[in-house]
Order: structure tokens, then sequence, then C-alpha cells
């Protein structure tokens, strides 16, 4: 039983980002690329004696004091913007799947927490394969990069809420069991290619023109629909590439 599926993740909740904050300001260091001239014109320094006459362990410690408010801020701002790739820190915002033509969502809109968005996902699957005899035929999931993204992320986020995964052996991601990743199966193991890119290749219509997984986040507070119809968009997506890689 193939199910096709894609997932969208947020960042990290607000009081991660407010504590990575007070991390960067009570270890902030300058890096180690810096270089004296370059500290001496991010301080707005333009005497030229005096940036030749202060050394560079110097200047570096200026930079450090005078600029620990910006550019910490501007260090804990990206680390935090990158969390939506962390299953520790980030909830999943939603889940959509293809199952015999059915697409199925399962997002934070409509349930009040993630722990039970995941459990009605699980829920769902073991019907599912309940109802095609996937005691013994278990389901194949099918996406681009599941392997290493979607598929561990639904893991370990169930894990983290409490909710047992589908009863049977639902994935081994790691050996490849019970899924098919596109990207791989185009790629090889250890490559990768944008599903985009490879839409391209192929001659299939590519991803949702304006919107990429960049915006989702900003894309959530303002109109989620729009998220999950995304999302949607490239369950959709990754069928054909399918269809086209198994023809």
């Amino acid at each position: 039983m193939n199910i096709f599926i894609d997932i969208e993740t947020l960042r990290a909740p607000e009081e991660t980002r407010l504590q990575m904050l007070e991390d960067a300001n009570k270890n902030f260091k300058a890096p180690n690329t810096l270089t004296k001239a370059q500290a001496a014109i991010d301080l707005g320094l333009t005497d030229a004696k005096e940036i030749k006459f202060t050394s560079k362990d110097d200047m570096i410690a200026k930079w450090e004091k005078e600029l620990v408010t910006t550019k910490a801020l501007e260090v804990a701002s990206a680390a935090w913007e990158k969390t939506s790739f962390n299953p520790d820190v980030a909830p999943i915002a939603c889940i959509c799947i293809d199952i015999d033509n059915q697409k199925i969502s399962f997002d934070l809109n409509n349930f009040k927490s993630e722990g039970l968005m995941l459990k009605e996902f699980h829920e769902c699957i073991s019907n599912f394969c309940f109802n095609h005899n996937a005691e013994t035929t278990k389901p194949n999931f099918i996406g681009h990069y599941i392997t290493k993204f979607d598929l561990p992320f639904i893991w370990k986020r169930s894990i983290i809420n409490n909710v047992a995964p589908y009863k049977y052996k639902w994935i081994d991601a790691k050996h490849g069991y019970n899924c098919y990743d596109t990207m791989t199966a185009w790629a090889g193991y250890g490559n990768s290619i944008s599903a985009d890119k490879l839409c391209k290749l192929l001659g299939i219509k590519g991803k949702t023109e304006g919107m990429d997984g960049s915006l989702v986040y900003d894309t959530w507070q303002a109109d989620p629909y729009k998220v999950i119809n995304y999302c949607h968009d490239d369950v959709t997506l990754v069928k054909e590439i399918h269809a086209r890689l198994t023809k």
C-alpha cells in the first residue's frame, strides 16, 4: 500500500528563541575569520593612526564589547531560523498524505496540540493498513528526502509527545525498508537533488510558485491554509515523480 507523504515544520517556540539569544549574549565571541580591518569597519573607525596602533587582539576585544548586542541578536536569529530542521525543538505544522487517491491532512490549525495531531495521524495509518491487511503487507511511504527528514522527524516528534507510532513495523528509513525516497532513487545514496530541480529534468510542473520551505513559518502565522495547500501540492508533485521513476 503506497502512502505519499510530505510534512512542513515550524521553528522552535518563543522561549527557545529567547534562550538562544541569552546564550548568544553570554557566550558571544568574534568569529575566527574576523580580521582587524573588518572589525575597524564594523566599529566605524576612520582614524588611520588609531587603527594602525591598535593591536588585532585589542581591536577584536573592542568589537566584541561594543557590538555584542547587535551581533549576538544576528547570531541567535540565524540559529533560531534553522531550528525548523531540528525535531528536538521544533513542531510539525502539518502532515499531508495521499492514500488510494485520497488527500488527507493533519495540521496544528485543527488540533489543540501536536500530540493529538500525531496520534490522529498514526491511527489513520493503522486503520488504512488494517483495512488493506497490512499486518503482512506493510505500508510503503513515498516522498522526497523522507528517509533523512520527514520520517525521522515524525518518529521523533511522536516520541517527544509521548505518542506511540503505528503499532506494526512502521518504518526503517535507515535501511530503506517500507519507504521509497525519490531523491535517493535519482541521485543515489549520499547525494542530493531538490524536488524542484528533478521536476525540471523530468518535464514535470515544479513546486508552488512563490512559496518554499523558508517561507513556511511566516506564512503559517498569517495563513496556515496556504502552507497546508503547499504541502498537498508537494505530495502531488512527488506522486508524479514516483510515477516517472517507476514507469
